[in-house]
């Protein structure tokens, strides 16, 4: 089993409209709703690959009900909730049709007690014993919780287990104190941390070394449309996915890292890693509902994955 952790998940939700005019009332054609944050993303699209995947999140109130609602029924994963007084935020996005514009907004995220914190750690030390492989994913909601991955990292590697970080700010750089196994950052978190532009090729993979210098056995480093930089050990390839008619490019990078997870897990080489993961994130774009698309999709994007040792 995977674990997916999302300390900060939403209610994620989408209206449909012809077109936006700030200041006018508007009545949707359609709305969608999905249960938000990275890692429920990373569980969905194990799942589809076909995977065993759980979720954990930090949850509380209507909204937080309706997200493990969601993550049970809806998407058929298991979810292990561990439960706030404060309440869940929802991100409402609002897609115009016309022009294919997405346009986000974005509620805080709640406030997490002490109490409910060690609450937090306490049901991660119960549910690391099930898994095979854990991936921390996403913001935290408050400064609080700014240390937290630092924690969980060390103690998925105190249990002997594999873990992936996938988050930016202050709590991604405390997370890497700990070491994990893997990372996977896209080109705007790694400039956070680094502290340079990574706009060349010779700068990016300078990054990446950057993250093995701290340790970090595996690391994809995220391009959007032009794939990704995957190195592990004497291993360094770039691989870039093929044309498509995107249709919704979210979650793309969290199917990237579900299929490194399985990968991982099965076995497999840091190259047929490295073609499942960016045939993954790119079945995902081709598809509107995150985590949603179909393994024979990525089969057949497999074929047309290009992938390049570094030159």
């Amino acid at each position: 089993m995977v674990l997916c952790v999302t300390p900060n998940p939403c209610v994620d939700k989408t209206l449909f409209m012809e077109t936006l005019e700030p200041g006018h009332k508007h009545v949707a054609s359609r709305w969608s709703a999905v249960p938000g944050g990275k890692g429920n993303n990373v569980a969905r699209a194990v799942k589809a690959l076909g995977g065993r995947s759980a979720a954990m999140v930090l949850v509380g109130g209507h909204a937080g009900r309706h997200v493990v609602d969601m993550i049970e029924h809806d998407d058929e994963v298991t979810c292990y909730p561990v439960w706030l007084r404060d309440n869940t935020r929802t991100i409402t996005t609002v897609l115009e049709s016309s022009i294919h514009r997405q346009t986000p907004l974005f509620e805080p995220g709640p406030t997490v007690t002490r109490e409910e914190l060690d609450t937090f750690r306490a049901e991660f030390a119960r549910r690391l014993k099930e898994a095979r492989l854990v991936t921390l994913n996403g913001t935290v909601p408050c400064r609080s919780m700014e240390t937290i991955y630092r924690d969980l990292v060390a103690m998925a590697r105190d249990a002997g287990k594999p873990v992936f970080l996938d988050s930016h700010g202050q709590e991604f750089a405390a997370g890497l104190e700990s070491r994990p196994t893997a990372v996977k950052p896209n080109l705007r978190e790694t400039e956070e941390l680094v502290g340079f532009a990574l706009d060349t090729e010779e700068a990016r993979w300078r990054a990446v070394e950057a993250f093995h210098q701290k340790g970090i056995e595996l690391v994809i480093l995220s391009l959007g449309d032009e794939g990704a930089l995957v190195s592990r050990g004497g291993e360094h390839y770039h691989v870039r996915p093929p044309k498509i008619q995107e249709v919704n490019a979210v979650g793309s990078g969290d199917s990237l890292l579900a299929a490194f997870a399985i990968g991982l897990l099965e076995g497999m080489s840091l190259h047929d890693m490295a073609v499942l993961g960016v045939a993954a994130g790119t079945a995902n774009a081709m598809n509107w509902d995150i985590g949603h698309f179909t393994r024979a999709e990525v089969r057949e994007t497999a074929q047309r994955v290009i992938i390049m040792p570094r030159e």
